[in-house]
């Protein structure tokens, strides 16, 4: 753990480091850390975020049924994990709790939606599709939810900047069946414009 706080240190100097900088936070916090010969952990009264979003996606899928608390919503948006840290260990934790977030948010968007909450639901797509700007499934909920809030504008403008996007970074189209939920609403080719 030293050489992860301090890389440019040797390793004697880093191990003095964690020494003191553990002495001056236990000294400060008495009840934050537990110390052993060889570990140091937090105590178990300390909340940590991401630890408290773990368990509550893990209680989440333990109820598939259960409808997911709308105060969840702003844990989902915003949890992330050791953020500016590129250590192969942390990236691919990161990447797990993303896609824990995800799929969390595509499931209430869909319990929004199965309840008529059309409004919840596209704040719930949204909060997704700004996580993961290139995942259709976040794309679709948007644009369902639009429509079931009565937003044909809205949903034909969230799938074209989806499609754009997709296109531009990917150079491939959205499905058939994404692009299905719109193709009655978008433009007709060769219409007129204009005057009547």
């Amino acid at each position: 753990m030293a050489g992860l706080l301090w890389p440019k240190s040797s390793e004697t100097q880093a191990a003095g480091n964690l020494r003191t900088t553990v002495w001056c936070i236990s000294h400060a916090f008495p009840h934050l850390l537990q110390t052993g010969p060889d570990t140091l952990e937090l105590e178990e009264s300390v909340c940590v975020d991401v630890a408290a979003l773990q368990r509550r996606v893990a209680q989440m899928y333990a109820q598939p049924e259960a409808r997911i608390p709308d105060n969840y919503l702003d844990h989902l948006s915003k949890a992330e994990l050791l953020p500016g840290w590129y250590d192969d260990w942390v990236i691919f934790e990161q990447e797990r709790l993303r896609q824990m977030r995800l799929s969390a948010l595509e499931r209430m968007a869909r319990q929004h939606l199965a309840a008529g909450e059309a409004d919840n639901a596209v704040i719930a797509a949204l909060s997704a599709a700004s996580i993961e700007p290139l995942r259709e499934s976040a794309h679709f909920l948007l644009v369902k939810a639009h429509l079931a809030a009565g937003n044909r504008a809205a949903a034909v403008r969230a799938f074209t900047m989806f499609a754009s996007r997709l296109e531009s970074e990917l150079g491939v189209l959205p499905s058939n069946q994404l692009s299905g939920l719109v193709s009655e609403f978008r433009p007709r080719v060769g219409l007129v414009s204009g005057g009547m």
